[in-house]
C-alpha cells in the first residue's frame, strides 16, 4: 500500500506540471484574438549583432502588461517563440507599461515568481540565478516599453506619444555578458596550459535592477581543455603578435556570465577574478576591469561587467597577469580591412570545422563584387595551392554549364537595384544605389574526403571592375575522423531519420556527389517534403555543434533546425544545393499524438524526397523515411486485404506492432564491454538507446547457456572454448512452444525468451511444429548423378507438398508484419554443400545445391512485395559520429560508428509502407557463425524468429530468421547455433 501511495503522489506531480505548462506557455490562436477589444502585435527581431546563432536564439517570450494608472498586472502570457516571430497579444484598449522577457530560466522558483505577478512592484522580487547564464542555454533577455497606448478595433499602438505602429519591433537586451579571451605566450605553453577558472561570480541578477550588488558573489566556474574543449582553439600568431615575440596563442570563446554591476565601480571585493590554470607552472590570475585608473583618462578602476555587452580579453601569460579588456557591442570581434575608400569587413578570419559541421562567416563591403578565389593555400604558412572546389563545398562563383537546374548559382543576377552573386553556400548582394553590400558563406568540406587534421586558407576577394582588390585570408582548421560515402543508393545514402516523442533537434543528412558525368560541373540536388509538409523543417544551414563528427558529439536537441535565412527561396520545405549533399531535417514540434503505450505516443511519419543529377540525362530520386515516436507500431496493418502471393485475397491477421529498437542487456546498454553476459532470468533483455545500434547476439537456444548475450563486435575471430560458445545443440530438436511426443524438446521459450515483458520473439509461422513456409525440399543433387530435385541427403524428391507448405505463411508474424504481399520460401543465395560424416559413408562427398524459393528482391522496384531500402539512418547517434572501419572474421573491412564497442551502430534497412508512410529500421549487425566468429557486420542484418525450419544439408537443427541487406530482403533458414540479433514484437 505504501508503494501505491508513492506512485499516486508522483503521478499527481507530473499531471500538475503538465497542466501548469499548458496554461502558461502557448502560441496564440485566432480564437484568442477574435474576442479581444484590441491586441498588441509585436516581433522580437532586433538584437545587437552577433555571428553566433546561439547569441540570437529566442525560444520563449513572456509579455506582461501593467495598467499605467495603477501598476496592476492585467496580462501575463508566456509564448513559445523564435527570433522574428510575430505575436498577436490580446488585450483591451488602454494605456499600459509592458515588460517583455525572452528565454526566462526554466526553474520552478523563477516560473512560480513570474506566474504570480500581481503588480509592477512584484517584478523587483524576481531573481535569475547564476546557472541561468551559460553557454549551452538561450540567453535571458529583457525589454520594457512604458506608456503604450493600445488602440481599439485593432488600430495598432502608440508608444510614449509617438506615431501609431501596427507592429511593435522589440529591441531586446541580453541580461548576460559574453566574454571572449585571447591568451598569448612568449614561449610554447602547450604542455602547461590546462584551462581557466572564473572566481567571485555574482549569484544571479535581480530582474528590474541594473545592479546586482546585493547578491552574493560565491560562484566559480572552471573550464578545462579535457572537459570543455569546444571553448578552446589554438591560433597561429599574427604578424603583429609575432613582432611582439608571441609564439603561442589560445583563443577562448563564448563564455556567458551574469552581468556584474555595482557601486562604487572600484569596489575590488566584488571584482570577478580570472585565473589561468597551468600544470607544473605558477597559475597567474587577475581581476577583470573594464577601466584602469590613469589609463585613457579614467579616474578610477572599474570592475563592473555591463549587461548586453561583449568583452574581448587579451592578455600575455606572465606574473602578474595583465589583461587588456575591450568592451564592444555584442558579437565577435570585427575583422575590418580598409584600403583607400574601400573596405571589406569579415566576421571571423579563423574558424574550425569537422566534416559533419560548418562555419558561417558574414561580411560587408562597399565593393561591387566579393567572391572566394578558386585557389586556396594548404597549411598555416605554406604556399601550396589546391583548388578551393576540391576541398570545400560550392564556395567558388562558377556556373553549371550543362542544362543547370539552378541558373542563379554561379551567374550574376540583376534584381532591380541589387546585384546578387550566389552559389548554394555563398551569397553577396550589392546595392547599386547605396554602394554597399553584405554576404555570408557556409564553409563545409566536400571533395577532400580523407581522414585528416589540416589547416586551409581561403581568400575572400572584393573587387572593382576586376582590378582594384581587397583580399582577406580566412584560416579554416579542418578535422575528419572517419569516412564519407557516395550518396547513390548502392553505396551510402541516408534512407531514414528517427526522433523520440519529445525530440526535434537536428538530424544531419549527407552524401558525396561526383561531378556531373564527363563534365567539371558540380552535381545539383534538391530536397522537398512529400509527406508531412507543415510538420517537418529542412535547412541547408550546417550544424554548429563543434564536436559533431567526433566520438563525443553534442546533443542534437541543442541544435534546432531553422530555414537558412540567407537563402530567400528556403522556407523550410524545399532546399537546394550543388556538390556534396548536406542538409538538416527536424520535426517542428514534439509529437502531438495521443499516448498509446506506457506513456509513449502513437508515432507519426513523414517522407522527404531527394533528387540529384548524375549526368545530363539521369537524375535519380530517393526517399528518406522519417519517424517521430519510439512506441512499437504497425508497419502493415491487421485487417487489410493482401493482393498478391500465396495469401492473395486473404485478410492480414498476424501483423504485429514492431519495436523500434534492437535488444541488448542492461550492462551492455550502459557501456559494458565483456565478451558475453548471461541473463539470469527470461524476459530480462532491454532495448538499445538508438535504432541504428546493433544490440547483442543470441543463439536461438543453447544447452549450457540459453540466454547468453554476446558482445556485438568482439572477439572478431570467435571463442576458443566450448564453455564460451556452443557450436552444436545436443539432444532432441528444440521447439519454441509446448507439444507432445519425444521427437522434440518442447517449450524452449520458457528458458530462451529474452524479450522484455509485453514483447515476444516473433514467429515465422508455426512454433509447435516444423514451419516449412514454402516449397521443400529446395535442393538439387549435382554429384554423383544429377537429380533435379532431391532431399537434403540426395534422394529424389517431388513437389507434392509445395502448395500446402507455402500456405503456412498465413501464420507468420514476420512475413505479415513486414511485407505488403507476404512471400513464401527462403531467399538464400544458391550455395552448394558437400555431405559430411553425418551421412552414410557412401554419401559423404555428394554435392547438394540449395536454391532460393522466394521471389528475387530489387531494392528500387516499385512493385516489390517487401518495401525496403538500404542505407544510413539519422537517429541522433549514427549521423553525429565518424564512420570508421571494422574488420570482420574473414579479414575484410566493414563500416560503422562506435566500432569495436558495445555501442556499435550500422547502416541497415528501412522497411516502409507506401500507403501510410510508416517505417521502421533494422541495422545490419551481421551474425556470429562457427565458434562465434563475427561475419557480415555492417552488411547484413539477421534477426531470429521463434519458428523451427526443416533440415538442410550438413545442418543439425535450423530455425527461421529475417535477413535484410540491399539486394537480399526476406526470410532464411539458418543453424540455431548461429548468433543473431533480436527484434521484439509487441504482444497483442
Amino acid at each position: 500500500m505504501e508503494g501505491m501511495i508513492k506512485k499516486i503522489h508522483i503521478l499527481g506531480i507530473i499531471l500538475a506540471s503538465v497542466l501548469l505548462v499548458s496554461c502558461i506557455e502557448e502560441r496564440l490562436s485566432a480564437d484568442d484574438t477574435e474576442n479581444a477589444s484590441a491586441y498588441l502585435q509585436v516581433r522580437g527581431n532586433s538584437l545587437l549583432s552577433s555571428t553566433d546563432p546561439l547569441d540570437n536564439e529566442i525560444k520563449s517570450l513572456r509579455i506582461l502588461a501593467f495598467k499605467k494608472s495603477t501598476g496592476q498586472c492585467v496580462s501575463n502570457k508566456l509564448y513559445s517563440a523564435e527570433l522574428n516571430d510575430v505575436i498577436n497579444h490580446p488585450i483591451d484598449e488602454g494605456v499600459y507599461d509592458f515588460v517583455f522577457l525572452a528565454n526566462e530560466p526554466n526553474l520552478v522558483s523563477v516560473l512560480d515568481g513570474l506566474n504570480g505577478i500581481n503588480d509592477y512592484a512584484d517584478l523587483g522580487n524576481i531573481t535569475y540565478p547564476e546557472q541561468a547564464f551559460r553557454s549551452d542555454v538561450s540567453i535571458p533577455m529583457f525589454q520594457e516599453l512604458k506608456n503604450v497606448e493600445v488602440l481599439p478595433d485593432r488600430g495598432g499602438a502608440r508608444v510614449d506619444g509617438g506615431e501609431i505602429q501596427s507592429l511593435v519591433e522589440l529591441q531586446l537586451e541580453r541580461l548576460g555578458t559574453r566574454v571572449d579571451i585571447v591568451l598569448e605566450g612568449e614561449e610554447d605553453l602547450t604542455n602547461y596550459f590546462k584551462g581557466i577558472t572564473f572566481y567571485n561570480l555574482p549569484e544571479g541578477i535581480t530582474l528590474m535592477s541594473a545592479s546586482n550588488a546585493s547578491l552574493g558573489r560565491s560562484k566559480n566556474r572552471k573550464f578545462t581543455l579535457t572537459d570543455d574543449a569546444s571553448y578552446f582553439t589554438s591560433v597561429f600568431p599574427s604578424l603583429e603578435q609575432q613582432s611582439r615575440g608571441i609564439v603561442w596563442v589560445k583563443k577562448i570563446t563564448r563564455f556567458i556570465l551574469p552581468f556584474s554591476n555595482f557601486s562604487p565601480e572600484d569596489d575590488e571585493s566584488k571584482a570577478i577574478t580570472l585565473k589561468v590554470d597551468m600544470e607544473n607552472r605558477h597559475s597567474p590570475s587577475c581581476h577583470l576591469k573594464i577601466q584602469a585608473k590613469g589609463v585613457a583618462g579614467a579616474s578610477k578602476d572599474n570592475y563592473t561587467l555591463p549587461y548586453n555587452s561583449a568583452l574581448l580579453l587579451t592578455g600575455t601569460i606572465k606574473s602578474p597577469l595583465n589583461l587588456n579588456i575591450q568592451v564592444t557591442p555584442w558579437g565577435e570581434e570585427n575583422h575590418n580591412w580598409q584600403v583607400g575608400n574601400f573596405y571589406l569587413n569579415v566576421s571571423d578570419i579563423n574558424v574550425s570545422i569537422t566534416d559533419f559541421n560548418g562555419a558561417r562567416i558574414t561580411f560587408s563591403s562597399n565593393m561591387p563584387k566579393v567572391h572566394v578565389l578558386p585557389d586556396l593555400y594548404v597549411g598555416e604558412e605554406q604556399v601550396v595551392n589546391m583548388s578551393t572546389g576540391k576541398v570545400f563545398n560550392d564556395l567558388v562563383f562558377t556556373p553549371v554549364v550543362n542544362s543547370p537546374w539552378f541558373a542563379q548559382y554561379g551567374n550574376p543576377v540583376h534584381d532591380g537595384k541589387f546585384v546578387k552573386y550566389e552559389t548554394s553556400r555563398f551569397s553577396y548582394i550589392y546595392d547599386t544605389e547605396s554602394k554597399t553590400g553584405s554576404g555570408y558563406m557556409d564553409i563545409l568540406l566536400d571533395e577532400y574526403n580523407e581522414i585528416h587534421n589540416k589547416t586551409f586558407r581561403l581568400v575572400l576577394s572584393g573587387e572593382v571592375d576586376g582590378e582594384k582588390k581587397l583580399q582577406r585570408e580566412i584560416k579554416v582548421h579542418t578535422r575528419q575522423e572517419g569516412y564519407r560515402f557516395d550518396g547513390i543508393y548502392w553505396d551510402g545514402p541516408y534512407v531514414g531519420a528517427f526522433f523520440r516523442d519529445d525530440e526535434k533537434g537536428e538530424r544531419i543528412i549527407t552524401g558525396q556527389q561526383p561531378r556531373l558525368e564527363n563534365t567539371t560541373d558540380l552535381s545539383e540536388w534538391q530536397v522537398w517534403i512529400e509527406k508531412g509538409d507543415g510538420d517537418i523543417v529542412l535547412s541547408t544551414t550546417p550544424s554548429f555543434d563543434p564536436f559533431v563528427g567526433t566520438a563525443t558529439p553534442g546533443d542534437a536537441e541543442d541544435y534546432p533546425v531553422r530555414p537558412n535565412e540567407f537563402k530567400q527561396h528556403e522556407s523550410g520545405s524545399y532546399v537546394t544545393g550543388r556538390g556534396r549533399v548536406y542538409f538538416r531535417v527536424a520535426w517542428k514540434r514534439e509529437n502531438p499524438n495521443p499516448v498509446i503505450d506506457n506513456g509513449l505516443k502513437q508515432p507519426r511519419y513523414a517522407v522527404v524526397c531527394l533528387s540529384y543529377r548524375r549526368s545530363t540525362g539521369w537524375s535519380p530520386l530517393s526517399r528518406i523515411y522519417i519517424r517521430q515516436g519510439e512506441a512499437a507500431d504497425y508497419l502493415m496493418t491487421n485487417g487489410d486485404n493482401i493482393q498478391l502471393g500465396p495469401l492473395a485475397n486473404k485478410t492480414r491477421t498476424e501483423a504485429r506492432k514492431i519495436a523500434v529498437f534492437n535488444l541488448t542487456t542492461t550492462k551492455y546498454k550502459n557501456g559494458g564491454e565483456n565478451n558475453y553476459e548471461d541473463l539470469s532470468q527470461i524476459k530480462s533483455g532491454v532495448f538499445v538507446k538508438y535504432p541504428s545500434q546493433a544490440g547483442v547476439f543470441f543463439q536461438w537456444t543453447s544447452n549450457a547457456h540459453p540466454r547468453r548475450a554476446y558482445h556485438p563486435t568482439k572477439p572478431v575471430n570467435g571463442y576458443s572454448s566450448t564453455d564460451d560458445w556452443d557450436d552444436i545443440f545436443v539432444g532432441a530438436r528444440p521447439m519454441w512452444d509446448n507439444g507432445s511426443g519425444t521427437d522434440y524438446a518442447w517449450n524452449h521459450k520458457d528458458i530462451s525468451e529474452v524479450c522484455p515483458p509485453g514483447y515476444h520473439r516473433p514467429n515465422d509461422g508455426y512454433t509447435n511444429q516444423i514451419a516449412y513456409n514454402g516449397p521443400y525440399p529446395n535442393f538439387e543433387r549435382t554429384l554423383p548423378l544429377p537429380v533435379e530435385r532431391s532431399t537434403h541427403d540426395g534422394d529424389p524428391a517431388s513437389n507434392s507438398n509445395d502448395q500446402m507448405y507455402s500456405e503456412q505463411i498465413e501464420k507468420s508474424e514476420w512475413r505479415q508484419s513486414l511485407a505488403l504481399n507476404p512471400v513464401a520460401g527462403e531467399l538464400v543465395l544458391g550455395n552448394e554443400a558437400i555431405l559430411d560424416e553425418q551421412y552414410p559413408a557412401e554419401r559423404v562427398g555428394w554435392k547438394i545445391y540449395r536454391y532460393p524459393t522466394s521471389p528475387s528482391f530489387r531494392e528500387d522496384g516499385e512493385d516489390e512485395n517487401i518495401k525496403a531500402v538500404d542505407g544510413f539512418y539519422a537517429d541522433g547517434y549514427f549521423d553525429r559520429r565518424p564512420i570508421q572501419k571494422q574488420q570482420i572474421a574473414n579479414g575484410t573491412n566493414r563500416y560503422g560508428v562506435s566500432v569495436n564497442t558495445s555501442q556499435v551502430a550500422y547502416r541497415g534497412c528501412v522497411f516502409y509502407n507506401s500507403a501510410t508512410g510508416a517505417s521502421v529500421f533494422f541495422p545490419a549487425g551481421g551474425r556470429k557463425e562457427l565458434k562465434g566468429r563475427l561475419m557480415y557486420a555492417g552488411e547484413t542484418g539477421y534477426y531470429w524468429s521463434s519458428s523451427v525450419s526443416p533440415i538442410f544439408p550438413n545442418s543439425m537443427y535450423n530455425a527461421w530468421a529475417q535477413e535484410s541487406r540491399r539486394d537480399l530482403v526476406g526470410n532464411v533458414s539458418t543453424s540455431i547455433s548461429a548468433g543473431h540479433l533480436i527484434r521484439c514484437f509487441r504482444d497483442n
